[in-house]
């Protein structure tokens, strides 16, 4: 089966003779069969993924065999440890800790902010009086210049202390630099993580492990397939033979029977799950892909087989 059919059979049988009373011809009786569609499709599992390392490096350890099933995030393979990358990882997570420390005193320190604060107003006020009093008692420009910097400070620590009173204690352009810090430090752990994970190949999907294509020593580049996972749990079979003409008698929901050219005397429910939106061009054809989820399987279905679709 190459290419979509639609069958139209009109079954005739022909009457050779009449009967001597000049019955009816048995063709006048035919009855035709309804138009049907059938497409060619392929049995797939319910969803399979392709594996790889998103590093480069040297295998160190396969964990799995073909056939094994495994679970989601369970380890499937491992390259030799990256010393560059544990140090990366070490030195991010003591950063990580000093970061959260240095907040953490900070908020504690809301308590005695106030009071030292107040207290620096008090001092920083007595300096201001003092050289003002000196000003007063003889002017120069040297005395002059001491008060107005006394003036200064005392502005600054007058606002810096109403700042505190109104924030807690706390002020809040240091709580948003420890805060900084301790989001790069994070942000610092979980990059030296990820390099550190990315040396572990774990499975993404729960399944049955397929086409391994790896070995103790081996080296592999960033992004190489070493083994897939397929879930068998359910099958589909998706065809990409319905025309543009053809598709639009389908919809999803469309009940169809399936038999696989393996097993031709095994019909298998299923229904339309699926239409493509986005076309393909084949062999001057447009043409649309549609899923069809099985409600039936059997034990000998393998990934792969080719279907022929029956739409109903």
């Amino acid at each position: 089966m190459k290419k979509i059919i639609l069958i139209s059979i009109a079954v005739v049988v022909s009457a050779f003779a009449l009967t001597a009373c000049g019955g009816k011809s048995a063709a006048d009786e035919a009855v035709a069969e309804p138009s049907r569609l059938i497409a060619e499709g392929r049995l797939l599992p319910v969803k399979a993924l392709d594996m790889s390392f998103t590093v480069a490096g040297q295998v160190a350890s396969v964990f799995v065999k073909e056939g094994d099933a495994v679970k989601k995030d369970q380890k499937l393979a491992a390259l030799v440890d990256v010393p560059e990358v544990q140090a990366r990882l070490a030195a991010a997570q003591l950063e990580l800790v000093d970061a959260q420390i240095a907040l953490d005193d900070y908020k504690a320190s809301a308590g005695v902010n106030i009071p030292q604060s107040e207290l620096n107003v008090i001092l920083t006020r007595s300096k201001f009086k003092t050289a003002r009093d000196n000003y007063l008692n003889g002017r120069s420009t040297e005395r002059k210049a001491r008060m107005d910097e006394a003036e200064a400070k005392l502005i600054l620590a007058e606002a810096d202390h109403v700042e505190l009173v109104d924030n807690g204690g706390l002020d809040p352009d240091q709580v948003a630099q420890l805060e900084a810090r301790l989001a790069a430090a994070k942000a610092a752990v979980n990059s030296a993580q990820a390099d550190v994970d990315a040396l572990t190949l774990k499975a993404t999907i729960p399944g049955t492990v397929v086409d391994v294509n790896l070995t103790q020593g081996q080296q592999v580049a960033a992004g190489e397939l070493v083994m897939a996972v397929a879930d068998y749990s359910k099958w589909i079979v998706e065809t990409d033979s319905l025309t543009e003409t053809e598709v639009v008698q389908v919809s999803e929901g469309h009940e169809v029977e399936v038999v696989l050219d393996a097993l031709p005397d095994t019909t298998l429910k299923g229904v339309v799950t699926h239409i493509n939106k986005r076309f393909e061009e084949k062999r001057g054809d447009i043409t649309y892909t549609v899923t069809v989820a099985l409600s039936q399987t059997d034990p000998l279905m393998r990934w792969g087989m080719t279907a022929a679709v029956y739409f109903n």
